[in-house]
């Protein structure tokens, strides 16, 4: 099964961070992807009614190009449109580009009720 969740478990939060991006997860609570039971994925995001951030998104090596990246992202879009009036990803990339995101100020930037999401399989 397939699932991401908010956790405070330090622990947890380094083990994937260390995995992930060579270091301990900086701050006491982040967002995990989990598949099968075994944590993936990590990112660390900044929630207000104004405006949620992104500041990392990240999955474990040997599940890397298989498509959890992509669901990760999405769902973690899909939950703060629904929160946040802007969305803002703390770095640029063109990947963001498919949902509406314009890059500002070295970062990616979109008004929730502008966030489109294109199917992957071509319809």
């Amino acid at each position: 099964m397939l699932e991401f969740f908010a956790t405070n478990d330090k622990k947890q939060l380094d083990a994937i961070m260390q995995d992930v991006f060579g270091k301990d997860f900086p701050g006491q609570v982040g967002y995990v992807l989990s598949y099968n039971d075994t944590i993936i994925g990590i990112s660390k995001i900044s929630v207000t009614p104004e405006i949620s951030s992104i500041k990392f998104i990240g999955i474990s090596k040997p599940y890397r190009k298989k498509g959890f990246g992509d669901f990760f992202t999405r769902s973690l879009m899909n939950t703060l449109s629904y929160v946040s009036e802007v969305i803002v990803i703390e770095y640029v990339s063109n990947y963001y580009l498919q949902f509406g995101f314009v890059e500002k100020n070295k970062t990616m930037t979109i008004d929730s009720k502008n966030i489109i999401f294109p199917s992957k399989c071509g319809h």
